[in-house]
């Protein structure tokens, strides 16, 4: 259910048009990648390329982006990782798609085959259609991978406008059981931690903790998603199981957060 749920934000954000947010060059368009890594070592304990990423080495790398804003996608082909990756739409990606890169093959060559096998990848159901190398701008730089420092939504301590209204409708949606004062035990209280998230995030973090006499006892964590009418509440980003990915993130949220409710 978390991953469906991922993948159908991912495939709506794709159609989103921002004409904000691009334009970009080839430094703005790796520094959007590198958040993309930052942001999901950060929430999800992986990048997606973790078999290849080593902090601090340089490599070369054809980095590319879509000139249009109707599908944006950015990604790069590196020889030195033997990888193409890419990342589609408005907002943050966890479902990078990548191609291994074949010994003696350039990374032209290798963006050119991505590119036209739709950023083909086995573990996404749909190839993405109708784009050619020709739709993406693309330019070769010298770059470092850089060290796991915290992603610039949670570093920046800055709170959205509409945080505090969003969190107090959230809060009548992720209660600890009963909501009448007359059913609810009486010693069942809670706690709801609300983490930073910023512009591009497509998640927003937030854990509940009540205590043993409530109804829902524990620790559980809510993966909120954006919505047309604010952030939603999803049975696929209920996550209480296993404990030790709900321990994970419940440190993680701790240490990004930016609100915290009675309940």
């Amino acid at each position: 259910m978390r991953t469906l749920a991922r993948f159908t934000l991912a495939a709506l954000a794709v159609l989103v048009v921002n004409r904000g947010v691009y334009g970009d060059s080839a430094d703005q368009a790796y520094d959007r990648i590198v958040e993309n890594w930052r942001w999901s070592h950060y929430w999800f304990g992986k990048t997606g390329i973790d078999d290849v990423y080593v902090e601090g080495k340089k490599i070369s790398a054809l980095i590319f982006w879509t000139k249009s804003d109707s599908q944006p996608i950015r990604g790069l082909c590196s020889t030195d990782l033997s990888l193409c990756v890419a990342y589609s739409g408005v907002y943050l990606d966890p479902l990078e798609r990548r191609m291994q890169v074949a010994p003696n093959v350039t990374a032209q060559q290798a963006f050119e085959s991505f590119v036209k096998s739709g950023l083909g990848d086995s573990s996404h159901i749909l190839a993405v259609g109708g784009l050619r190398p020709a739709d993406f701008q693309i330019e070769e730089k010298s770059v470092t991978l850089p060290a796991w420092v915290l992603p610039a939504s949670i570093s920046g301590h800055k709170t959205p406008a509409e945080a505090a209204s969003e969190s107090a409708r959230l809060k009548r949606l992720l209660g600890c059981g009963a909501v009448s004062a007359e059913t609810r035990p009486p010693r069942c209280s809670g706690t709801l931690v609300f983490a930073y998230y910023g512009a591009t995030d497509p998640y927003w973090f937030v854990l509940r903790s009540c205590s043993t006499d409530c109804e829902f006892g524990g620790d559980a964590i809510e993966e909120l998603t954006r919505g047309d009418r604010g952030w939603e509440v999803t049975s696929g980003g209920f996550i209480n199981t296993p404990k030790a990915e709900v321990e994970r993130l419940k440190q993680q949220i701790q240490k990004a957060e930016m609100l915290r409710l009675q309940l």
